[in-house]
Order: structure tokens, then sequence, then C-alpha cells
């Protein structure tokens, strides 16, 4: 099993109190905590890609990446996941082909269609319905494949047309890098999974999940692509120390992540390192093969530390 830690693009009071200790986020605490993840043997980094969604600063996902590519060394670098209303595909298979040469082939390609419309309007794009949004979205995936591997890129679609694209300079990773779809929409994400991902993400309770998976199992089936061949990937966020009395010092402090405060299908890791492993033992039993965590007492590492130290041994 893999374990990517997600770096936030923004904090405060309005991004749902999920971060303890973080009322305004900076790049040196994105570059730090980065850094000490990778110390801590930690597979991953994932950024999420906003623009206005934090009561401080929001920094933008993609130069962010681009930052920790040049701050790390081995782990890979997950976008999570790109709102594509608010990216050119083309221009955003460019610039993600660059990344993968300025990571030396780190990069791993999460897609969505985004989900907040406040910050898109705000900004002045356009917010079309979901399944519109979810149709330029697949598009945009197809360009990207296309432009990855070819140099003479002609696309005839709904939301983009290429005449003689040039695709160079490829990715380093042959034939291109991975792609996740994030999302749990049953009629459209998850026919989008199956047909074009090589990782598939959501968040929530694993009673649902077991419900999402058997719908992207039929959408394979249409599609005659492999179920198994698809990496499960879960989204949670992290409430870990050492006892339960500081479990619940820190649940004081995000008391958002208390169980009787949670959405009936949400779920998190919250609890000592035997609790933490437990809940994830149970997701890698349904099929989960990458957890990607983020920590509430960012941009402290102390949950960070504990996770690599006490849990993330059980999965090697």
């Amino acid at each position: 099993m893999e374990f990517a830690v997600n770096v936030p693009v923004c904090a405060g009071s309005s991004e749902y109190s999920t971060l303890a200790f973080c009322e305004e986020l900076s790049w040196t605490d994105q570059r730090d905590f980065a850094v000490d993840v990778e110390g801590l043997g930690f597979d991953g980094l994932a950024v999420p890609d906003h623009i206005m969604a934090g009561a401080g600063p929001t920094t933008e996902g993609l130069s962010t990446l681009a930052g920790l590519a040049g701050a790390t060394e081995e782990l890979y670098l997950y976008p999570k996941t790109f709102n594509d209303q608010l990216r050119h595909g083309p221009l955003l298979a460019k610039a993600l082909a660059q990344l993968d040469h300025i990571s030396g082939g780190r990069l791993k390609v999460g897609m969505g269609a985004g989900w907040k419309q406040d910050e898109a309007e705000a900004f002045g794009y356009d917010w079309p319905a979901a399944p519109e949004r979810l149709r330029r979205m697949e598009e945009s995936i197809e360009v990207c494949k296309a432009l990855w591997t070819g140099t003479d890129v002609d696309y005839d679609g709904d939301y983009y047309e290429l005449d003689g694209a040039d695709g160079r300079p490829h990715p380093v990773q042959d034939p291109h890098p991975p792609i996740m779809v994030g999302g749990g929409g049953e009629q459209f994400t998850l026919r989008i999974a199956a047909k074009h991902a090589d990782t598939w993400n959501y968040w929530g309770d694993l009673d649902m999940l077991r419900g999402k998976l058997d719908v992207l199992r039929e959408h394979c089936e249409s599609y005659d692509t492999a179920f198994d061949a698809i990496e499960k990937s879960w989204f949670a966020r992290c409430v870990i120390r050492e006892t339960e009395a500081e479990v619940e010092e820190l649940l004081d402090a995000v008391p958002r992540f208390r169980s009787e405060n949670l959405d009936d299908d949400e779920f998190h890791l919250v609890g000592t390192p035997d609790q933490v492993a437990a809940d994830i033992e149970r997701y890698r039993e349904a099929g989960f093969e990458e957890i990607v965590v983020e920590f509430v007492d960012f941009p402290g590492t102390t949950g960070a530390e504990l996770f690599a130290e006490a849990v993330a041994p059980q999965f090697d």
C-alpha cells in the first residue's frame, strides 16, 4: 500500500475548520512540510487545485507542484485533483509534460470536473452543469494522452480542436504519467474512470465506497477494461496521537471530526496508531491500494511522524 500526504493550498476558518493550527498558509510552510514528509518515508505528495478556498491566501496548485518538484527528490507528485473547468486542456498537457521532466518522471496526474462553484465564478469562469463539465474533462484527458504521445496531433471534439499540434517534449514516463480520475458520480465520473483512468480516487465511508466500486466494475465490463488494473485510492483527513486522551485533546481543536459531526457517508482516520491502522486495514481488504491523508496539525509534523513510525510500517 502507498501513502501520499496532502499539502494544503489554503487555510483559515472558512476551509471547514480542517486545519487546527494554520490560520494562513505560506509557500515556506508547504515546502518545509514536503521536505519533512519525504524524510519520513512517505510515497507521495498530493496538492489540491483551488484558487480561492480558505479565509486566507490560496496558493495555485500547478506552480506549487513545480516548486515541490525542486524541493524533493523521490516522492511522486500528485495534483489531486486538477479542476478541469479552470484549465485549458491542451495547454495543461504541455505544462504537465514539462513538470514530468522537472520532477524526473515523478508526476501522477489527478483530473476532476471541479465542485467549488463560488471560486470559479469569483474568477470569472463559467460553471455549466456537472454533465457538461465531465464531458469536457473527458476530452481534456483524451487531448492530454494524444499530445503526450504525438507530434502532429489532430483532434475534433466538442470542446477542443487541434490541427497538427506538436506535444513534444513528451513526458519522461512512457507512454505518459498515470492518470487518476477523482469523484464518485456513478453515471459519468465512474464511466470516465473505467475508460481512461489508471487510478480512481474518492473519499468517504467504506459502505458507500463498496457501492461505488460495484458501479466502477460494471462500467469496466461495458468497456472491456480491466477493473483490477485500476488502482483504488481513498482520501481522508487524519487526527492521530499516541493516546486516546491526546486524541481527545486534538479533537477539541477540530471538533468537526468528532463522529457526531460527520455526514452519514463521511469517514476520516481518527484515533491512536492502532485504531488508525485497523481502519486502514478495512479499506485495504476492500481493495484500496493508495491512501491520501491530510494531517489536521499541518504545518506541524507530529501527526505525520507518528503515522510514519507506527502506522505505515504495518502495511509494507
